[in-house]
């Protein structure tokens, strides 16, 4: 019984020790003093950058992958708090533990799995495990954007932040029939315009490692119209099938200030011949257009001239 009392006094004489040269050195807050005068610097700081998040992560829902940072702390004879980083294998070493992977695993899961490993080790003791920071990681996307490339986003940004980050889709772009081929093999097929349209999330998912994204492109012979006037940016755009005027003008037309929406003329080609058909407000909705429309939106007082000239 002496003997092991000796040897725990011998331990904790060497801990004390090595907590003493460790205070002088680094100074009691992880601070590091100047051998020379004395003087405690400012702590290391590490330009983590934090997530601009949309909502808090939800645990049941977020799936963990590498670079993922997990704080630990364990409450043993000392308390113990670790920041460890999931590895590229997927793994998360814990000091005194050991590693466990935990990646593709629902957060919540792999904080049940991590508790129960680190009680195998430290019985009796009470753990706390939280995600700290997110990791980051390169998607693809190429297609109809203006630039198409590998982005470095993280796992709650959205397509339309890639799309953004790739300096918009092209105007030829069929942004209602995007392809997202998961890592998993998995190819599903979206509607982009209706998050523009109506805000709906499931048409602006976000991503995980692997993940790729096609935007096609449109045929303007087949699939297009022309949009001119008072608008920014006038040119093609791909319609969808039986789209109507109300919903293609709902997509991200800017009109200029002079724009008069109660003079919207629609050019269309029928037997060879082009008929033209002012539409009002009220009948936007039920005004299908096609391909190969001229949309025209008039300026106020404007007044609309075609036919035999220069410059209908």
């Amino acid at each position: 019984m002496k003997e092991i009392w000796h040897i725990m006094i011998a331990i904790s004489i060497v801990l004390g020790t090595a907590r003493a040269q460790i205070e002088n050195q680094y100074g009691k807050f992880g601070t590091r003093a100047n051998q020379k005068t004395g003087i405690e610097s400012e702590p290391t700081k590490f330009n983590i950058p934090t997530p601009i998040l949309e909502k808090p992560i939800e645990p049941k829902e977020y799936v963990v992958g590498p670079g993922d940072i997990f704080g630990i702390n364990i409450n043993a004879m000392e308390n113990m708090y670790f920041t460890i980083t999931v590895g590229p294998t997927g793994d998360l070493l814990i000091p005194g533990v050991g590693a466990e992977n935990i990646s593709g695993l629902i957060l919540e899961k792999a904080i049940d799995i991590l508790k129960e490993r680190i009680s195998e080790t430290y019985q009796n003791v009470r753990s706390d495990i939280s995600l700290t920071n997110i990791r980051t990681f390169k998607v693809q996307i190429s297609g109809a954007v203006n630039e198409p490339n590998f982005y470095l986003i993280n796992p709650v940004e959205r397509l339309s932040d890639i799309i953004q980050q790739a300096d918009g889709v092209h105007q030829l772009a069929k942004e209602f029939k995007i392809e997202i081929i998961r890592s998993s093999g998995k190819h599903n097929f979206i509607n982009f315009l209706d998050y523009i349209r109506y805000g709906d999330l499931d048409s602006n998912p976000t991503f995980l490692e692997g993940d790729k994204i096609v935007v096609p492109f449109g045929e303007i012979n087949n699939e297009a119209v022309v949009l001119r006037g008072s608008v920014l940016g006038s040119g093609y755009d791909i319609i969808e099938p039986n789209e109507n005027l109300e919903s293609f003008l709902n997509r991200r037309v800017k009109f200029n200030t002079d724009a008069d929406l109660e003079s919207v003329v629609i050019t269309r080609k029928v037997n060879g011949e082009n008929i033209y058909l002012r539409v009002s407000p009220k009948d936007f909705s039920s005004t299908k257009i096609q391909a190969g429309d001229t949309i025209d939106i008039l300026r106020e007082k404007g007044v609309m001239v075609n036919g035999f000239i220069l410059s209908p």
